[in-house]
């Protein structure tokens, strides 16, 4: 019994090109993310350094830096190459390792951007209180 099919149009391998291009770019796509989170940071670290009037609590500035701190040092760390032995002779090596990097990349990022979210929820938080409490 054979089987017969058609071949596939220009737009399906203009989409199957397309994926197989953003996979291959999911990597690079994760290191420019990180480097837009130190950048961001690094300025909001700087912003609640200099800005004393930002946040009013000693201790909630603390929290606060740390946690704009905390997300600096883990996207730095992210950023860094990911490594761990590959053989580049065999493909299913090679395509696990690349998905393993990925993973690996993707939870700095996450955990980045988290530390970032806690920090404007503590500020929020204490703009919140000072409102209901004046």
């Amino acid at each position: 019994m054979t089987q017969q099919g058609k071949a596939p149009s220009e737009e399906d391998i203009f989409y199957t090109s397309w994926g197989q291009e953003t996979v291959k770019n999911n990597i690079n796509l994760c290191n420019d993310i990180l480097k837009q989170l130190i950048t961001i940071s690094s300025a909001l670290l700087g912003v609640t350094i200099i800005y004393d009037k930002i946040v009013s609590s000693e201790v909630l500035k603390i929290l606060v830096l740390l946690s704009f701190f905390g997300s600096l040092i883990i996207a730095l760390i992210g950023l860094l190459p990911y490594e761990n032995k590959v053989r580049l002779d065999t493909p299913n090596d090679i395509k696990e390792h690349k998905r393993t990097a990925l993973k690996h990349k993707r939870k700095y990022l996450w955990t980045s951007a988290f530390a970032i979210v806690t920090g404007f929820g503590l500020i929020l938080g204490e703009l919140i209180i000072k409102l209901i409490f004046k």
